[in-house]
């Protein structure tokens, strides 16, 4: 299946290599150009509690052309996993943990290191059953070293899902002083297990000789704990005079009795206590002196005890958060992997405190100018112990929920700019007040305190009906002076526009309902509150500074008849005065000078 719905960074690529002899995910890489840590989410596919395997694969197949193959961390959660390296462009590199998950996600985190671009071929994610590997809790995980097939021809490949339902990988191994051996019956499991399969468990190894003892060594990474389990069933039926018994030892440590595998089932050996304290493991199965028959070998796993050092953030927190990221679809920012830790790659606008005891907690979270909508996220009542919340300048609506007020570490809440409404919340109120809570809420005109709200309303439902009412009156008094105009136009042949408008082009805040009526009714009304503009018969009624009314006269009839056009409609200049396109007459006489403009 496609990883894109568990990351949202990265770039696919193709390997460059010929992809004939390549495992199909081999073919294809998602790299990460940018950013210092990407991680994949596992969210919607894990359960807190549950036992999983995770396994990567990574080939790098000069999938950028450059030939240079890069080194970078893989991280699992908070804490480092190993590190991937190659020898060549064609190397392959697989690496396998068995944990417990903490939370309801697992992250896998790919981290630069300044070597090159990070990259992945392929994430699985198995989930096991509870019974398997009980050593394996939540505070420590098992970081597979070898799971070995012992006796199985190097030819037949290794053995997978199908065959393995939990997809475990058993590889081949062969060695020269080993003699194989195998049955074609089924081998059953003591006690109920689930594992090993039985196709794994139907083969075996001895020694050549049959004096001697099976040895099985390997190098650890570091001076770290190992964990062994060894897997034992007789395949061969055994005579009334014939013994197989044989003593494990692992180490300086050997298994509290000797082995009697039984026929075609099989029997585990798992030290209770890891191996520790060098580089270099080996076990040595030997037969007692009462055997028969020399020691077997049928399977083999050894492991790293992995015990995380760096705690992860609070669970209610990472919840918290990785709510809010996905309420508000919060993409642009660095938040990938746990919000706090490690310190170097905390999340953008958060602030933590990582002294606690028991996990990192986040104090502080600013994502003022985010460009968040829709209601306040109810997941923040879980970040309890937050001292400062800013959620400024968004476009947030809806109320401000009480569980604000009932965070018990908030000293600082930023709400302003927002669309934000309804009654603020008393607990807010009364912590602002005494002063344990600087609350901003400025910007948000649809709040109101408690008490004050139907006030509130009534005063917007009477601010709008005004308003109305007054836009009514100006729409009359506009109205009738067109009356007026061509009641007074068919009457007498001069034609007067009466034009108000901001002046010099700009939009100004216009002139009240009541100035705007007394400009029109004086510049209609009489010659005294206006001013003639010299010979053009222009006429600017007085009102305020910032608007200009303009008078036009014209007689169409008289400059029709002297083989004239009637002029093209007039402009205000910037003056407030009007300037006509065509000139007008300055012999134009009027047919009563005292006739209302």
């Amino acid at each position: 299946m496609s990883d894109s719905q568990f990351i949202e960074t990265g770039v696919n690529e193709n390997v460059r290599i010929s992809p004939d002899n390549l495992r199909r995910f081999y073919r294809t890489v998602r790299s990460f150009p940018n950013g210092n840590r990407n991680c994949y989410n596992l969210g919607s596919v894990v359960n807190k509690g549950n036992k999983y395997l995770i396994r990567a694969y990574f080939m790098y197949g000069d999938y950028d052309g450059k030939n240079k193959t890069p080194t970078f961390n893989l991280y699992i959660g908070v804490n480092w996993w190993v590190t991937i390296s190659f020898d060549d462009a064609t190397a392959e590199f697989d690496t396998e943990i068995i944990t417990i998950a903490s939370m309801n996600f697992i992250s896998v985190c790919l981290v630069n290191t300044g070597i090159g671009t990070p990259f992945i071929s392929a994430l699985e994610l198995r989930p096991l059953n509870s019974s398997m590997y009980g050593v394996v809790n939540e505070s420590q995980s098992l970081y597979l070293l070898n799971r070995l097939d012992i006796g199985r021809s190097i030819y037949k490949g290794d053995i997978r899902y199908p065959e393995d339902p939990f997809d475990l990988i058993w590889e081949t191994k062969e060695d020269a002083t080993w003699i194989s051996f195998n049955t074609t019956q089924n081998v059953t499991n003591k006690d109920g297990a689930i594992e090993p399969l039985s196709t794994v468990m139907m083969t075996a190894v001895r020694p050549i000789n049959d004096s001697d003892a099976l040895y099985y060594s390997w190098t650890n990474y570091s001076a770290w704990q190992n964990h062994v389990y060894l897997h034992f069933a007789e395949l061969e039926p055994l005579g009334p005079n014939m013994t197989r018994e044989f003593t494990v030892c692992c180490g300086n440590s050997c298994h509290n009795a000797p082995i009697r595998p039984k026929y075609l089932v099989t029997t585990t050996v798992e030290y209770p206590l890891p191996l520790t304290g060098q580089y270099d493991h080996s076990c040595s199965i030997k037969k007692t002196p009462t055997s028969t028959l020399p020691p077997i070998l049928n399977a083999i796993e050894t492991f790293i005890i992995w015990q995380p050092p760096t705690t992860p953030t609070r669970e209610e927190d990472v919840e918290a958060m990785v709510d809010i990221k996905a309420t508000y679809k919060i993409l642009e920012r660095n938040w990938m992997g746990d919000p706090c830790v490690p310190e170097i790659y905390k999340w953008e606008g958060l602030t933590c405190n990582n002294t606690y005891s028991d996990a990192p907690a986040i104090i502080s979270l600013n994502l003022s100018s985010a460009g968040l909508k829709g209601k306040i996220a109810a997941s923040l009542a879980n970040l309890k112990s937050i001292h400062s919340l800013d959620l400024s300048w968004n476009y947030l609506t809806g109320p401000v929920p009480n569980f604000l007020g009932d965070l018990p570490f908030l000293s600082s809440l930023n709400l302003s700019g927002n669309q934000l409404s309804g009654v603020i919340p008393s607990n807010l109120i009364e912590k602002s007040k005494k002063g344990s809570l600087k609350l901003s809420l400025d910007g948000n005109p649809d709040l109101c305190v408690p008490g004050s709200c139907s006030r509130h309303s009534s005063k917007r439902k009477i601010t709008i009906l005004i308003a109305a009412s007054v836009a009514s009156v100006v729409i009359l008094s506009i109205l009738l002076i067109i009356l007026r105009r061509f009641k007074w136009r068919k009457e007498e042949p001069d034609l007067t526009i009466l034009l108000l408008r901001p002046r010099d082009g700009s939009a100004g805040d216009p002139p009240s309902p009541a100035t705007a009526a007394a400009a029109a009714t004086s510049a209609v009304s009489s010659r005294s509150p206006a001013t003639r503009s010299g010979n053009s018969g222009l006429v600017t009624a007085e009102i305020p500074s910032d608007w200009a009314a303009c008078d036009f006269l014209h007689d169409d009839e008289t400059a029709t008849r002297s083989g004239g056009a009637p002029p093209s409609f007039p402009a205000c200049n910037n003056s407030g005065d009007v300037r006509s396109s065509s000139p007008i007459n300055p012999t134009r006489k009027r047919n009563s000078p005292d006739r209302p403009i």
